[in-house]
């Protein structure tokens, strides 16, 4: 049976746009509006601690809450890995089911928004990595409404050149190894440290450089060859 937190996320995610997917947060436009977001977040950090130690108890508003909190960032997460909207909300659901279960055992060794990106990151990569995902994907056209920013720029002319070089990169992104994908994600998008994508993706910091110079590389040539 799926929790109540599992319910939040089908609930909430149908409001979450695509700029939120692509930058993991919200875009104020008004200085009013920034300070009552920073408000919030503090409000937040100060109850967290409580609403851990009574999720950990049992209590499910308690654990609601926190799905309500860290949404934003587990959605942003895996969904720079798979780049499809339904796939996303299910791995989100997963994340959430799979921290409701484990959440007794957490110890609080790392921060619950690290133990809860840890999680993400290894879902969506398990998705990804099973056959019958890859054998559908293959199939798929590209969904360019869900794409990262993608914006008009200046004339008509900018508009079309920037929609075109969107759906060069999306199509690339789409064809570069999954874990490649993964670093390139982790780094580049979220601004992550390399050590922390090695123990993330339980890899030497090497290899994580490796992957990253390897996936920008590729990603270039790529989008390069797509422009001739």
């Amino acid at each position: 049976a799926k929790t109540r937190a599992a319910q939040i996320v089908l609930q909430r995610n149908r409001h979450v746009s695509g700029t939120l997917a692509g930058v993991g947060g919200l875009i104020f436009g008004r200085k009013g509006m920034v300070f009552e977001a920073v408000r919030g977040i503090l409000r937040a950090m100060d109850e967290e601690p409580e609403l851990l130690r009574k999720a950990k108890g049992g209590d499910r508003r308690a654990f609601d809450r926190l799905v309500e909190l860290h949404l934003p960032q587990v959605w942003a997460t895996v969904w720079r890995v798979l780049r499809h909207r339904e796939d996303t909300e299910d791995v989100v659901q997963e994340v959430f089911v799979t921290a409701h279960r484990a959440l007794p055992g957490f110890r609080g060794d790392a921060k619950l928004s690290t133990w809860l990106h840890r999680i993400a990151v290894t879902r969506a990569l398990n998705h990804v990595e099973k056959a019958e995902e890859k054998l559908r994907r293959a199939s798929d056209p590209i969904d360019l409404l869900a794409v990262d920013g993608l914006r008009a720029i200046g004339t008509p002319l900018g508009a079309l050149e920037a929609k075109e070089l969107m759906r060069r990169l999306t199509d690339c992104l789409a064809k570069l190894p999954v874990a490649w994908r993964a670093v390139l994600a982790l780094r580049d998008a979220e601004q992550n440290s390399y050590q922390h994508i090695a123990e993330l993706l339980q890899i030497e910091m090497g290899t994580v450089r490796s992957r990253l110079a390897r996936a920008r590389t590729s990603l270039k040539d790529c989008v390069e060859r797509r422009a001739a």
